[in-house]
């Protein structure tokens, strides 16, 4: 019989050995632990009035359009695990790379049927958005949409 705890020994001496093999010698011992863990894992906190600021917009959509008005302050009062969700649905990760929030290239592209539900294509990082009637149609689907979002589960 083989205890949990040897076993899960054995597979961070070989995660340990192999990280140190890529990423060993003096530039490691450069680091703090922190620093280090946003690397493999990516950041936690993060502004998303600065992923407002960084969005484009495609198909007729504009920062000052009433839908996307909307949609920043429906995203705006969600609460932190919502906008995490929201994140994962997006870029199929909860966290910010390392460089942070501005390293991504967020792009909104309107979509005509508004009977459909926001999708992500997470490749692109790239939101179809129907213009929705009203905020609470608009708060429904979104909400929907990220609820039922799996991500990739990377980090």
């Amino acid at each position: 019989v083989v205890s949990t705890q040897s076993t899960g020994e054995a597979q961070y001496n070989a995660f340990a050995a192999g990280f140190l093999l890529v990423a060993g010698g003096e530039v490691f011992k450069s680091f703090h632990a922190e620093e280090l863990m946003h690397m493999v894992s990516g950041m936690h906190d993060f502004n998303f009035a600065d992923l407002e600021q960084i969005t484009e917009y495609k198909g007729g959509y504009s920062p000052d359009d009433p839908v996307i008005r909307t949609f920043w302050e429906v995203v705006q009062e969600l609460e932190l695990g919502l906008k995490k969700k929201f994140l994962c649905f997006l870029t199929g990760s909860d966290r910010i790379p390392i460089h942070g929030i501005h390293s991504i290239k967020i792009i909104i592209q309107k979509v005509k049927d508004n009977s459909r539900l926001p999708v992500a294509h997470t490749c692109f990082n790239l939101l179809d958005l129907p213009p929705y009637a009203n905020k609470e149609m608009l708060k429904e689907k979104l909400l929907l949409a990220i609820k039922n979002t799996e991500g990739f589960g990377l980090v």
